[in-house]
């Protein structure tokens, strides 16, 4: 499972299989009907968080840009010092959160060859 709801209630044992197996924590929340949070956490690997985080951020910008998103809600996010925070249309939240996974996955992964 690369991700989970936080209203799911099996949430604490997600995070437990995702750091015995060294990979990404994401979880979802519903923000409204139409916003969902995804929240992804990295910082028990020896990473270069400012760098996946910067990385991030610019993938992020690019789907804010493309899906015209303006909402303050949102541009608030950009505030945040590790960018491990992001809105985006409900209807595109697991693609988004399985396509995270993946990147963060290759990115850990990545890091432990260097």
């Amino acid at each position: 499972m690369k991700f989970i709801y936080k209203k799911d209630k099996n949430s604490d044992t997600h995070w437990i299989f995702c750091e015995s197996n060294h990979a990404p924590f994401i979880v979802l929340s519903t923000i409204n009907d139409k916003y969902t949070n995804i929240f992804y956490d990295i910082t028990n690997y020896h990473l270069a968080l400012e760098q996946i985080s910067d990385d991030v951020k610019k993938l992020y910008s690019v789907y804010i840009e493309f899906c015209m998103l303006s909402d303050p809600v949102i541009l608030e996010l950009f505030d945040q010092y590790y960018f491990f925070n992001l809105i985006v249309k409900s209807e595109h939240a697991d693609f988004l959160a399985g396509k995270l996974y993946d990147y963060l996955l290759f990115r850990l992964n990545e890091s432990k060859l260097t």
